[in-house]
């Protein structure tokens, strides 16, 4: 085989953290994820909107389970491990949680992406199985520290690694039975949200799998985004700190 027709059948790796050609629906679609996270912070923090079916703060929660699995979807066990993003995490994490923790008293999701980060590490492809984190929800000692509890953070992220690794049948069995968190998490915990998460798995993983092999061109902003994840993600928290002491508690 000549080098040009090897190089013809290399598998695209878009957006991959340790490298790749890239896929410009699926740098999109994690600029996406950041876009609706950045008009949730702002509908919570600057306009104390709440988290309710009849809100726009539902709909945005469909961010959380579409960058858990896009994660997901990159960790390789088939390629050396990448202790740089495990450095990149960490530092954006420590960046943010430096005020998040000081203003709301918990730990905001990149902590929790940290230890999935953390725990993929350690244990390659058997990461697979923390698809059944959500099982442990009733039993989960974060949930009172953590803004995502990591029961939640470890499934979602786990699902996009079956996506990538065990395929779209796989991916909508184990995302069915994520759905099912809509009830038995919303049953078991009255008035709390995190069960709205799961309306919204199903999607992600559909919008992911529907990415990752689409010819789709870029789209301008949301490419910028989806290729300065943590950057973005960091600066839109200090602006958004910055307007919130300036404006609103002045």
């Amino acid at each position: 085989m000549n080098s040009k027709s090897s190089k013809a059948k290399r598998p695209r790796h878009a957006a991959d953290p340790s490298g790749g050609e890239r896929i410009a629906a699926l740098d999109a679609l994690r600029g996406l994820a950041i876009l609706l996270m950045v008009l949730d912070h702002v509908a919570g923090m600057l306009m104390d909107v709440r988290i309710e079916y009849t809100s726009v703060r539902f709909w945005t929660r469909l961010s959380m389970p579409l960058f858990c699995v896009l994660m997901g979807y990159f960790l390789d066990p088939g390629r050396p491990r990448s202790l740089h993003r495990f450095g990149q995490i960490a530092l954006a994490a420590v960046a943010i949680n430096v005020a998040y923790l000081w203003l709301y008293r918990e730990v905001e999701i990149l902590g929790s992406l940290l230890v999935a980060y953390t725990l993929f590490l350690m244990t390659g492809r058997a990461f697979v199985v923390f698809v059944a984190a959500a099982a442990f929800y009733p039993l989960d000692p974060s949930t009172p520290w953590f803004d995502y509890p990591l029961s939640i953070v470890l499934s979602f992220v786990a699902q996009g690694m079956i996506l990538r690794h065990g395929g779209g049948l796989a991916a909508t069995v184990s995302g069915c039975l994520l759905a099912s968190g809509i009830a038995w998490i919303g049953m078991g915990e009255p008035g709390d949200v995190n069960h709205l998460l799961f309306y919204f798995i199903l999607p992600a993983t559909a919008a992911v799998h529907w990415a990752a092999r689409s010819s789709a061109g870029k789209v301008p902003v949301l490419d910028w985004l989806g290729r300065h994840p943590l950057s973005s993600y960091l600066v839109q928290y200090y602006v958004i700190f910055a307007v919130y002491f300036w404006f609103i508690r002045s």
